[in-house]
C-alpha cells in the first residue's frame, strides 16, 4: 500500500507540476505574441512614416495650386477671377472653377473651365447644396480652409478664404477635380513601383476610390486620413510582402500553439511515465519483500520438519519400523521441495542476470516430457494426483535446450499441482501452425480473469494462492515465460471447458526434423495406444 508519505507527495507534487507546466506554456504563448506584436509594430510604425509622406505631398500640391490661382485674383476688378483660366493648365490644374463671393455670400464672379451647361449646373449646387456647408462666418482674413462633401454619388473639395477690401469682406473659393486627383496627382505621388509598398485610398464608407485592394494584407495594413483637404478619404499602405507576413504570422501562432501543446503533452507523458515508474518500482519492491518473506518462509519450514524429524530418529525414541519409514519418507519429501525451490531461486536469478547459457539442440519433446512427468512421480503418488500424457501421433520434435524445456514442464505441472486442489492433470502436445504447444490442464477452481495477464511476471502469486493455502514463491511461472522467450516462443493462461486452467507455452517446431528410425518406430508403438495415466496413487505410496 501507497504510505501517506508517498500519498502527500503525489497530492503536492502533481499539482504542483502542472501549475508549473500550464504556467511555463501560458508565459512562452505570451512571450511569442508580445515579440510577433514588436514586429507589427516595427512594421507599422514604417508604414506611417511613408504615409505621412505621401499624405504631405499631396496636401501641399492641393494648397500650393490654390495659393497660386486666388493670387491671380484683384478684389479691385472683380473681372480678373476669369483671367486664371488661361493660365490654369500650368498654374492650377486640378482647380476646375473659381468664385469670387461677396459678403452677401453672393457669386459676383466665377470661371469654369467646363462648358456653359455645366457651369449653370454648378452654379445652382453651389448655392443650393455647398455654400451652406462653408464656414465663412468668423473666417480669418487669408486662412485657408477645405470642405469635402459629397452630393449625387460625386466627390467635391472646395477650398476658401476671406481677405478684406475696402473695409468689406470677400471671400475666394476654388472647386478642385477630384478626379483629375484621382487619375493624375494620387498616381504621380503614391503610383506604387514593382517591390515598393501598395497603396489605395477609401472613402468615408469604405469604398475604394484609388489602388488595389488590400484586404489580404491583414494586420499589417496602415491607414491616415488627410488631415485638411480630402477628410473625408484615408490613405492606406501595406508592404508588398504583406500576405506573406499575413500568412505565415496565422502559421507562425498555429505552430506556437501547437509547439506549447506538445511540450505541455510531453511535460504530462513525463510526469505520467515518472508517477507510473515510481509506483511500478513501489509494487516490484513490495512484491520482492513478499518474495523474500515467502522463500524464507518455504526454507524455514521443511528445515524444521527434517531437524525435528532426524533429531527423532538419532535420538531413537522410534521404535517402530512403520512410523521410522513415514519419518524417513516425510523427510525426502522436504527435502525433495527444498531442492526444487533452491534450484528455482538459483534458475530464475541466473535468467534475470543473462547468465543462463542455453544449449539449442534437435529433441524430442515427448521423450522430454515423459521424463519431467518421471522426476515429480514420486510427488504426484505422494499428493494423490493422476497425470495423463497425451501426445500426437506424428513425431514432436523442436530446437531447444533440453534441461530449460524440462525445468519449463516441471514447473507447469508443480504449479497445476499446487492449484489443481489433487484434480486430475492432463499434458498435451500438439503441432500447430510451424509450432509445437505444450499445455497443461487441471481441474481446479482456475485463475481469475484479472490475474491471466499476470500470473507469468516475476514474484505474483494471484490470490487463488491465499484461498486453497498452495506454498510457492511465485517465480516457476516467470521461469516459464523466461525460457519461451529464449526459444522465441509465447506463452498463455486461461479457463478450461468444464472447469480448471490451461497453462501452456508454444515454441516453433524444428524445420528439419528427422528422427532415426528407432525414434520413428518408438513413437508409432507408443503413440498406437491410448494416452496413457502415467502416476496414480490415491494412498501416497509408489506401487
Amino acid at each position: 500500500m501507497t504510505s501517506p508519505r508517498l500519498k502527500l507527495t503525489y497530492l503536492v507534487l502533481l499539482p504542483a507540476l502542472i501549475i508549473a507546466a500550464c504556467t511555463l506554456g501560458y508565459y512562452t504563448f505570451l512571450t511569442a505574441a508580445q515579440f510577433e506584436r514588436l514586429g507589427e509594430k516595427s512594421i507599422a510604425e514604417s508604414s506611417l512614416l511613408l504615409l505621412q509622406d505621401k499624405v504631405d505631398r499631396i496636401e501641399t500640391q492641393i494648397i500650393a495650386a490654390d495659393n497660386r490661382a486666388f493670387a491671380l485674383i484683384d478684389l479691385a476688378a472683380p473681372a480678373s477671377v476669369q483671367h486664371w483660366k488661361r493660365e490654369a493648365e500650368e498654374l492650377s490644374p486640378s482647380i476646375r472653377s473659381l468664385l469670387l463671393l461677396d459678403a452677401s455670400n453672393r457669386i459676383v464672379s466665377l470661371a469654369t473651365r467646363a462648358s456653359k451647361r455645366e457651369e449653370r449646373k454648378f452654379r445652382r449646387l453651389f448655392v443650393a447644396r455647398i455654400l451652406p456647408k462653408l464656414e465663412l462666418e468668423g473666417l480669418a482674413e487669408n486662412r485657408l480652409k477645405h470642405l469635402h462633401t459629397r452630393h449625387d454619388g460625386r466627390n467635391f473639395l472646395i477650398s476658401y478664404t476671406m481677405r478684406w477690401h475696402r473695409g468689406q469682406r470677400h471671400y475666394l473659393a476654388a472647386h478642385h477635380d477630384t478626379g483629375y486627383l484621382v487619375r493624375e496627382v494620387l498616381p504621380a505621388v503614391v503610383g506604387d513601383e514593382p517591390g515598393q509598398p501598395r497603396h489605395n485610398v477609401l472613402d468615408q464608407d469604405n469604398r475604394r476610390v484609388f489602388g488595389p485592394s488590400l484586404v489580404e494584407s491583414g494586420d499589417y495594413v496602415v491607414g491616415k486620413r488627410f488631415p485638411t483637404t480630402l477628410y473625408q478619404w484615408r490613405l492606406q499602405v501595406a508592404p508588398t510582402s504583406a500576405p506573406l507576413l499575413e500568412a505565415k504570422g496565422r502559421s507562425s501562432r498555429v505552430n506556437q500553439v501547437a509547439l506549447i501543446a506538445l511540450s505541455l503533452v510531453i511535460i504530462f507523458l513525463a510526469i505520467g511515465f515518472i508517477l507510473y515508474a515510481a509506483d511500478k518500482e513501489r509494487r516490484v519492491a513490495n512484491l520482492k519483500s513478499e518474495f523474500i518473506a515467502t522463500v524464507s518462509h518455504e526454507l524455514k519450514t521443511p528445515l524444521s520438519v527434517i531437524r525435528m524429524f532426524g533429531e527423532m530418529l538419532l535420538s531413537r525414541r522410534v521404535r517402530d519400523q512403520s512410523k521410522q519409514q513415514e519419518y524417513l519418507e516425510i523427510i525426502c519429501s522436504e527435502t525433495e521441495r527444498l531442492s526444487g525451490l533452491i534450484e528455482n531461486v538459483l534458475d530464475f536469478a541466473a535468467l534475470e542476470r543473462g547468465k543462463r547459457s542455453f544449449q539449442f539442440e534437435d529433441t524430442d519433446l515427448a521423450a522430454l516430457a515423459r521424463r519431467a512427468i518421471e522426476t515429480m512421480r514420486y510427488r504426484f503418488e505422494r499428493e494423490g494426483v493422476s497425470v495423463t500424457l497425451h501426445c500426437e501421433s506424428a513425431p514432436l520434435r523442436g530446437r531447444v535446450d533440453a534441461q530449460a524445456l524440462n525445468l519449463v514442464i516441471i514447473n507447469l505441472l508443480d504449479n497445476a499441482v499446487k492449484y489443481g486442489d489433487g484434480s486430475p492433470i492432463d499434458v498435451r502436445l500438439s503441432s500447430e501452425a510451424g509450432e509445437i504447444r505444450i499445455e497443461v490442464r487441471d481441474r481446479g477452481p482456475g485463475i481469475p480473469e484479472q490475474h491471466r495477464k499476470r500470473v507469468f511476471e516475476r514474484f505474483f502469486r494471484s490470490t487463488t494462492s491465499a484461498t486453497t493455502g498452495a506454498r510457492g514463491s511465485g517465480i516457476g511461472l516467470a521461469i516459464v515465460k523466461r525460457i519461451a522467450d529464449e526459444h522465441h516462443g509465447h506463452v498463455w493462461a486461461t479457463d478450461a471447458e468444464g472447469g480448471g486452467a490451461v497453462v501452456g507455452l508454444a515454441i516453433p517446431a524444428s524445420a528439419n526434423a528427422d528422427p532415426a528410425p528407432a525414434q520413428h518406430a518408438q513413437a508409432a508403438k507408443g503413440d498406437s495406444q491410448p494416452p496413457a495415466e502415467l502416476a496414480t496413487s490415491p494412498m501416497g505410496r509408489r506401487p
